[in-house]
């Protein structure tokens, strides 16, 4: 997996990536169906893995599409 400029990304960045986009894809799929409390920590979990995703130079998009 490359970033926006081109780098490769070790094997734990590219897990780290892939664990924010599922969490993104899950509360942006499902997450009406989630109990609030649930849906409240993910969101923040999803924050949190925004902010890697973002330093990694993935361009991981705005975090109102999940409910942030």
């Amino acid at each position: 997996m490359k970033n926006t400029m081109g780098v490769e990304l070790t094997p734990a960045e590219a897990s780290l990536v892939e664990c924010y986009e599922r969490l993104a894809t899950t509360l942006r799929e499902e997450g009406e169906h989630l109990p609030p409390f649930a849906r409240r920590n993910a969101t923040k979990a999803c924050a949190a893995l925004w902010q890697v995703a973002n330093g990694l130079d993935m361009e991981p998009g705005q975090l109102y599409a999940v409910g942030a």
